[in-house]
């Protein structure tokens, strides 16, 4: 109420806040030496059309070339009119109140808008009336509108969330990937400093023995050039001289020359040994180094609990704050995460041939190890694609759509490592105990979908992919 006479009051004097020019409220009024006062923009709008700078209401000239003052008063003046009075509810003609609604018209109009010539014989009702039923009819739009808002607004979170996620996701890939680059970077480094030593150590043993031939060598020469000399100086000197000494110079004469030296052979790097096949050597070494797993977990499948290791070959069951890498509780809710189950899924499907893949259980006292049909984890209806061997309470259990068997008979109660087989043309998934090659459970299905590895369990225990063991062949024929 209070705010409504505050309208009532300013719509008195509302007119004089308007500019005669744009007839609507001043927007930075200046005055002119006539007092009269205009926005700024209109003000330079019409000198710049009548080529004059004359008042626009008294017409009377400024002579004046400099800008027009502000009109500061007038211009708190209007602020305030603005913050206090809604502009949609005065009538600009007439500075009064919009009580009235023209049906004729479609608009709002004032009481002295109602018996103008404008709106005679036309249909005139107060405007609270039209307003009410305009908000009644309006108002049922608004739930469904704030309902579709929430599910906007919902998957805006989900899209910066999946943004988000995806850039963790990226550094750490990156984090891993440079580590892994840096191990085989440390390998070859250490592959290259001892093959480096090996010819070192070659070369300082043929060093040794070349010294050793090159002393004998020098020993020999120094010898004999001190007989050389000796004769030499003998056969120089005078008659006399020469048969006072003649008995020595024939003893010395006489002494038995050595052998002829030996050639310098072998003194050379064994570079064939060295450098030949010297990459085919460096990689077949790297067999004991590098591991391949057939199977290897893809962890944008992981559900909410599973947490998969750097390489993407073991997994387990850990509580959400716990720091691992890959864990899904930060990752967004996708439809390709499973969410029933605790569980994950390979890295790929098949669906023809024959496929093994073994996984070590060790201790971990509740898993699940099978197959599950792609249209059932996408419909997330995962029991109706779901062949496996469970473990639970000691006890071996086997499920598949079709049939549940409570437990499994085994000669080995404690199984540590699984082989999963997966003969897709002929219908067969079987499991085996690794260690003793009995057969655990064998399934029986005419397949027809993509099938996935899916791994379940509940956990802390991971469990592992067991790599396979591969060796070098040559065929040389």
């Amino acid at each position: 109420m209070a705010l409504l006479r505050s309208q009532e009051l300013c719509f008195s004097w509302s007119q004089e806040l308007c500019c005669p020019v744009c007839q609507d409220y001043f927007r930075d009024p200046v005055i002119l030496p006539c007092s009269h006062s205009f926005c700024s923009a209109c003000l330079q709008s019409w000198f710049a059309s009548s080529q004059r700078r004359n008042c626009p209401v008294c017409k009377a000239v400024s002579r004046s070339k400099a800008q027009p003052p502000r009109n500061l008063v007038l211009k708190n003046l209007c602020d305030a009119f603005r913050q206090n009075v809604d502009p949609n509810a005065v009538c600009r003609p007439h500075a009064e109140m919009l009580r009235l609604y023209c049906h004729d018209h479609g608009a709002p109009i004032c009481i002295v808008c109602r018996y103008s010539a404008e709106h005679t014989n036309h249909r005139i009702v107060p405007l609270e009336e039209v307003a009410d039923l305009a908000r009644a009819d309006l108002q049922p739009n608004l739930e469904p509108l704030r309902e579709k808002l929430k599910r906007f607004r919902e998957a805006k979170a989900h899209w910066e969330q999946a943004g988000q996620h995806l850039e963790n996701q990226a550094q750490k890939t990156v984090g891993i990937l440079r580590g892994e680059f840096g191990k085989f970077r440390a390998f070859l480094d250490a592959e290259e400093e001892f093959r480096v030593s090996q010819i070192q150590d070659e070369k300082d043993l043929k060093t040794k023995v070349h010294d050793i031939h090159l002393a004998a060598l020098n020993f020999e020469i120094n010898a004999m050039e001190s007989t050389l000399t000796t004769m030499e100086e003998g056969l120089n000197a005078g008659n006399a001289s020469l048969l006072l000494s003649i008995d020595a110079l024939r003893k010395t004469a006489q002494r038995p020359l050595p052998h002829d030296p030996e050639q310098a052979l072998g003194g050379e790097i064994d570079v064939v040994t060295h450098l030949g096949n010297l990459r085919f050597k460096v990689w077949s070494k790297m067999k004991d180094f590098v591991t391949y797993t057939p199977v290897v977990l893809n962890p944008n499948t992981s559900h909410g609990e599973i947490h998969t290791s750097e390489d993407l070959t073991s997994v387990k069951c850990v509580p959400t704050m716990a720091p691992v890498f890959y864990s899904s509780t930060m990752a967004p809710h996708q439809s390709g995460r499973m969410k029933q189950h605790r569980s994950i899924l390979g890295h790929r499907g098949f669906c023809s041939g024959n496929h093994s893949w073994e996984v070590e259980v060790g201790d971990n006292h509740v898993w699940g190890l099978g197959v599950i049909s792609e249209q059932a984890q996408k419909n997330g209806d995962i029991l109706s694609g779901l062949w496996m061997v469970r473990h639970s309470g000691g006890k071996y259990e086997a499920y598949s759509p079709s049939c549940c068997l409570p437990v499994l008979p085994l000669k080995n109660n404690r199984v540590l490592q699984v082989r999963v087989q997966l003969d897709w043309d002929n219908g067969k998934v079987s499991f085996w105990d690794s260690a003793t090659n009995e057969l655990i459970h064998m399934f029986r299905h005419t397949f027809k979908d993509n099938m996935f590895p899916y791994v379940n369990t509940w956990g802390e225990e991971p469990l592992k992919m067991v790599p396979l063991r591969f060796t070098v062949v040559l065929d040389c024929d």
